[in-house]
């Protein structure tokens, strides 16, 4: 077989050596059934310089860190390579001024300034307290006090030595949360809206405030996009869809309007509150009629998805937004199954009747929070019920 070369080599690849022709080769086979690359006997693998790069923001990083993982590279970018002894005191300040040099020369906030010529301070200085958020003020005031820290030997000062050295620290801590671990901190606050969302429904699962409802959704719209197997794009709550007459009246509202992303066609969701009744008196032995607060609920949303394919065109007018109303789905946030369908009649009534539904999709309040249960599970969070 002749081999040929890869062209691309800033990612791993193996160097093999032709049995023909003795000839090196570059190359990167695909390894069993199509995972990783394949290494045969004798081939030197080969991780390209700078390829391997460890972040604690699994985003940026190759692969990612075990719990352990993490305290190591925790250690390595807060102590990296710590004296053990006051006699190398003077190359620890040299090589805290090259970090903070470092980071100021590779900035775009001051790079029509000469980080090192002392006439450029006061500029440097002035347009980083304007941006005191950023990682750059702080490695400049790392570089301060670090200054002052070899001042203050050179006077034989002590006192003055201690404070600028503890925050000159703080500051290089700073900076290493701002370079390092901002991004991933901010990942673990986000994950736990999902906790306290998931809280919310646990706590609240009798409540019959529908606007108490709306407000938790409006808080956590994931939520609500997870009842789409398809990316949607949220428009409005409370969308005017129709209705209104010449005097202003009878104008109709649905809670929440989405789009399909690709398609643009309307997403209608209509949500009620987990006490809402799911079926009512039993109709014959062994059936369950759908309560008369659900039926109500498919004519009400079916009646706004009528309004909205009518009034399209006036209603997107003049907005920025574009929704076609090729066939709109409807979707209904109603009852908790887990509750209220204590028997096989009852979940065999409700099912048929919602499975049978040709416009409307029926969720319950219990499914819908379970699924972001199940969001939570996959990032390993916990809750407490």
């Amino acid at each position: 077989m002749h081999l040929i070369d890869i062209i691309d080599l800033s990612i791993p690849y193996v160097i093999r050596t032709c049995l023909s022709c003795g000839r090196k080769i570059n190359l990167r086979d695909p390894g069993e059934n199509g995972l990783g690359i394949k290494i045969e006997k004798g081939d030197q693998f080969i991780f390209p310089e700078g390829y391997l790069k460890i972040s604690a923001n699994p985003l940026n990083g190759i692969g990612t860190l075990t719990q352990a993982g993490l305290a190591w590279f925790a250690e390595l970018i807060f102590i990296e390579k710590l004296e053990k002894t006051p006699e190398n005191l003077a190359l620890q300040i040299k090589k805290n001024d090259e970090y903070s040099v470092s980071i100021l020369k590779n900035s775009l906030l001051v790079d029509d300034h000469d980080i090192e010529n002392p006439e450029h301070f006061n500029a440097i200085f002035e347009t980083l307290s304007g941006n005191k958020n950023s990682l750059e003020w702080w490695a400049l005031l790392f570089g301060i006090y670090n200054s002052i820290v070899e001042e203050a030997i050179k006077e034989n000062d002590a006192n003055k030595a201690a404070w600028a050295m503890g925050s000159a620290e703080r500051c290089r801590s700073m900076c290493v949360f701002k370079g390092s671990l901002e991004e991933v901190v901010w990942m673990g606050h986000s994950a736990r809206k999902i906790i306290d969302v998931i809280n919310t429904w646990h706590s609240n699962k009798g409540n019959h405030n529908e606007e108490f409802w709306q407000i938790v959704f409006n808080k956590n719209p994931y939520v609500l996009s997870q009842l789409f197997a398809v990316p949607v794009i949220f428009i409005k709550d409370k969308a005017y869809v129709g209705g209104m007459n010449i005097d202003h009246q009878d104008a109709k509202f649905v809670d929440y309007l989405f789009t399909n992303e690709s398609s643009n066609d309307a997403l209608l969701v209509e949500i009620k509150t987990p006490a809402t009744k799911l079926v009512g008196r039993s109709y014959r032995k062994g059936v369950f009629n759908p309560s008369s607060d659900l039926a109500g609920s498919v004519i009400q949303v079916l009646d706004y998805r009528r309004e909205l394919s009518n009034n399209i065109h006036t209603i997107t007018r003049g907005t920025e937004h574009t929704i076609d109303v090729f066939s709109p789905r409807c979707v209904i946030i109603a009852g908790n199954a887990e509750k209220e369908l204590d028997n096989e009649k009852k979940r065999k009534s409700f099912e048929l009747f919602r499975t049978n539904l040709k416009d409307v999709e029926i969720v319950t309040f219990d499914e819908l929070f379970k699924k972001a249960e199940v969001l939570a599970t996959l990032f390993n969070l916990k809750w407490n019920k």
